[in-house]
């Protein structure tokens, strides 16, 4: 093909864009110096376009000043999921045992773990942050019991929730039990060092998740009590102040306590003291911030836990807040938070069916769903369940507590624990305060923000039960 000796302009089409070739060292001839002066200038001469009021931040629609996270389909993860061979082998020849791993399980970790954490983690999602799953992904590649068992986590998540089948596939068991093995063998050697790394604590965390949502309580608990011992093993929690495990394990612990009637596994007092309330992390808001509804209700309960729900109203403000403006609220005072706050209502101890005790379980409940509870996931829980049902009915009863205040209560527990198509009590009540009361959606928005209320998760949840009332 000959080489042209001058500039060359080439297009690829009526709608492309032109290329021009320069061939030679010589000066550019008349008519396509003229052609890129005539580019050049259709830039300048251009109407700047303000950026509109409205706009997208973080994937999340700040239209008229809230904030809508975009729904997590499902179905983006079974797409993406490559279903486990037959044959269990593989040459991942950097592992210690590669010879019993599936080809395609590492593409499974790899390609489905940022859309879970969206469902695992949806407030730190929601609001913009991102979790970073880099180091886990990484310690897959150098520890064969790490990726066995997030092997068998992944293939849990997605048989049983996902594709909602009874029992995981049997190549989830086949990676389960190798992992399960190299851990007890891991534990039961000589190595005190190798026994308490993180690599080895954060196996026995993913343990004890799976554990959880198969419905093994048992077992659940005794992994989290092998956590504590390898914690006691490195000094206690203090030895963790810096490093990312130490929230995921508190997280595992709240999860467990919150479910089940036995005791967390750690703040156990008075040795290990519960962190303060964190009001220095959390700005004051103005007076005006203070409603009616939330002072009224502070002059009827105890201090602590009037404490705990001023450090929860802050903290909604603050989510709200930073929604609005395009701020993020940072993981640490997330986490901060929930342990502060959660830890504190599972210990405090107040007379059955007491206004305390019933606040206590809604606000319970609350903190589950916001911090704990997986995105559009409702495991069964009866014991909280049954608390929540029996405090609600209490408070109506004894009628300390407002109209407004019995209206956000029912509607925390439709969003976060009940199914109210499931729950004719809960319905009933509901179908009461929408009839009696004749209050548009609007007027529903602004009682449940008068309390404790984060639109970013429950706006279109909350507007979909209501709606279905009428």
């Amino acid at each position: 093909m000959p080489v042209p000796d001058d500039d060359t302009m080439i297009s690829l089409g009526p709608s492309s864009i032109p290329f021009i070739v320069s061939f030679n060292d010589g000066r550019v001839d008349t008519a396509t110096r003229k052609f890129i002066r005539s580019h050049a200038m259709r830039g300048r001469k251009q109407l700047r376009i303000r950026p509109k009021r409205n706009v997208l931040v973080h994937g999340y629609d700040m239209t008229a000043g809230s904030v809508k996270a975009p729904p997590v389909n499902f179905q983006d993860i079974t797409r993406l999921y490559v279903p486990p061979t037959r044959r269990i082998g593989a040459d991942l020849s950097f592992l210690a045992s590669p010879e019993d791993l599936d080809p395609f399980i590492l593409t499974n970790i790899i390609k489905v773990s940022p859309i879970a954490q969206k469902i695992v983690y949806p407030l730190i999602t929601a609001i913009g942050n991102q979790v970073d799953n880099r180091g886990w992904i990484n310690l897959c590649t150098t520890d064969a019991a790490a990726l066995h068992i997030t092997a068998f986590s992944i293939e849990v998540f997605v048989d049983l929730f996902l594709r909602r089948r009874e029992q995981a596939n049997p190549a989830a068991m086949v990676h389960f039990q190798k992992g399960l093995g190299l851990v007890s063998e891991r534990l039961s050697g000589d190595d005190a060092m190798l026994n308490t790394t993180d690599a080895t604590i954060g196996v026995v965390l993913k343990l004890a998740t799976s554990a959880h949502f198969a419905g093994d309580h048992e077992a659940e608990r005794q992994h989290m009590i092998g956590v504590r011992k390898m914690v006691d093993w490195r000094g206690g929690l203090g030895g963790f102040r810096n490093n990312h495990l130490l929230f995921e394990m508190l997280r595992c612990d709240l999860v467990l306590a919150v479910f089940s009637t036995s005791k967390a596994v750690f703040f156990r007092q008075p040795l290990e003291p519960i962190p303060p309330f964190p009001f220095d992390a959390l700005p004051e808001f103005s007076d005006t911030a203070q409603t009616r509804d939330t002072l009224e209700l502070a002059g009827l309960i105890d201090t602590d836990l009037a404490g705990a729900w001023s450090i929860m109203r802050r903290f909604g403000l603050l989510v709200n807040l930073g929604a609005q403006v395009q701020r993020l609220v940072s993981t640490k005072v997330i986490n901060e938070t929930m342990t502060s706050v959660v830890y504190h209502l599972l210990y405090m101890r107040y007379s059955c069916r007491s206004l305390n005790e019933g606040l206590r379980l809604i606000l319970l409940a609350y903190c589950y769903h916001v911090f704990l509870q997986w995105r559009d996931v409702k495991l069964p829980c009866p014991h909280l369940q049954n608390a929540f049902r029996e405090g609600t009915l209490a408070l109506q009863q004894n009628g300390e507590v407002s109209p407004r205040f019995m209206l956000w209560m029912l509607m925390v527990g439709a969003v976060t624990i009940f199914d109210v198509r499931e729950e004719e009590w809960l319905s009933a009540m509901l179908h009461h305060h929408a009839r009696s009361q004749q209050r548009s959606w609007t007027e529903v928005q602004g009682i449940l923000k008068s309390f404790l209320w984060i639109p970013l998760l429950d706006e279109e949840a909350a507007r979909s039960i209501w709606a279905r009332l009428d």
